[in-house]
């Protein structure tokens, strides 16, 4: 059972990186995604207009579907990013986790002193997990980037 105290400093730490990825990712909708979104429905205009009044129906349908094509690849490199950064996040903190239960016998759940020494190891892997979280976000913003080069 966590203190009052370590669940407070790991929010903390959990509200930090999910700001940073929330930045992030917005960063990435404003500088790529908008422009992409954009230039797709300026592409289907342009269908519209290519095909004219006598035009198939077939026609534009598939000539506006290549233009949704870059972005929606774009939004699919996006998302898939995201959920691998999650996923290696949760998995660092639940080793965490797992390793602080490791460190926990039945005689210390009674030892305020030594239940404090297995929080304060949890929050170092936690911080440490995060950190490294963060480091990341840069190459996964490049990744994502390179998918809509």
């Amino acid at each position: 059972m966590a203190s009052p105290e370590l669940q407070s400093k790991v929010n903390q730490l959990t509200a930090k990186i999910e700001g940073d990825l929330t930045s992030t990712v917005d960063e990435i909708e404003r500088s790529k995604l908008r422009p992409l979104g954009r230039q797709m429905h300026a592409c289907i205009v342009s269908c519209y207009d290519k095909t004219g009044k006598n035009g198939r129906k077939e026609q534009i349908e598939q000539c506006s579907q290549q233009c949704q094509v870059p972005y929606q690849q774009g939004t699919s490199a996006t998302q898939q990013e995201i959920a691998n950064f999650q996923n290696r996040l949760n998995r660092a903190m639940g080793q965490c986790n797992d390793d602080a239960q490791g460190m926990v016998t039945p005689d210390m759940q009674h030892d305020a002193r030594k239940m404090k020494k297995v929080e304060n190891s949890l929050l170092k892997c936690i911080d440490n997990a995060i950190s490294k979280g963060r480091d990341g976000l840069k190459p996964m913003k490049q990744r994502i980037e390179g998918h809509m080069s």
